[in-house]
């Protein structure tokens, strides 16, 4: 795939998203959703230069799409008539919603079966919920987002060095803001 077909599909995933998730907004700011969107597909974007992540034609529309499934009422085959079957399957893994009954284990054990993509866009997005913590969480429940970040990078962290990297990092300056230091947000 071209740069420029690369290009294409960005924007017809972005819109698409952007479309979605219209009137939703990030957990604790007046930001819109689509800007947590945009941070994952930032992040996987870079990922891809430094490491394996699959698929990049694959990869970047699933991370633009990834809560579109879980968070609005876009099915996973509206999805796949639009972007394929590959990518809306991706999404779908992503979607905790559609593991029923739920368990964090179930959830990140199918994460990791899926593909190397999957795992990446799971891996980028939590690096990028962990840029900061919603101002109206508790200490207790910055402590088990943590926490539930640390079985994030147990389940699927062999899957990508650079990413098992950026998490761990990531992991260490939020528990030093927001769960050793208390602060309250950035």
């Amino acid at each position: 795939m071209t740069s420029t077909d690369l290009q294409h599909l960005y924007n017809k995933a972005w819109l698409f998203a952007s479309h979605a998730h219209v009137g939703q907004m990030m957990k604790g700011s007046n930001l819109p959703y689509t800007t947590h969107v945009a941070m994952v597909a930032n992040e996987l974007i870079f990922a891809a230069r430094e490491s394996d992540i699959g698929d990049l034609a694959i990869a970047m529309p699933a991370a633009l799409l990834h809560d579109v499934i879980e968070d609005t009422a876009i099915s996973e085959e509206a999805l796949a008539e639009v972007f394929g079957a590959v990518v809306a399957s991706t999404v779908a893994c992503l979607s905790k919603n559609l593991i029923v009954p739920f368990s964090d284990e179930r959830y990140f054990q199918a994460i990791a079966a899926h593909s190397r993509e999957a795992a990446a866009i799971k891996l980028c997005d939590r690096i990028t919920n962990l840029q900061s913590a919603p101002s109206t969480w508790s200490l207790e429940k910055r402590a088990s987002y943590y926490e539930e970040s640390a079985q994030i990078l147990a389940a699927l962290g062999h899957t990508n060095e650079y990413l098992n990297r950026r998490l761990t990092d990531a992991m260490a300056r939020y528990k030093s803001l927001y769960v050793d230091g208390q602060r309250e947000h950035i």
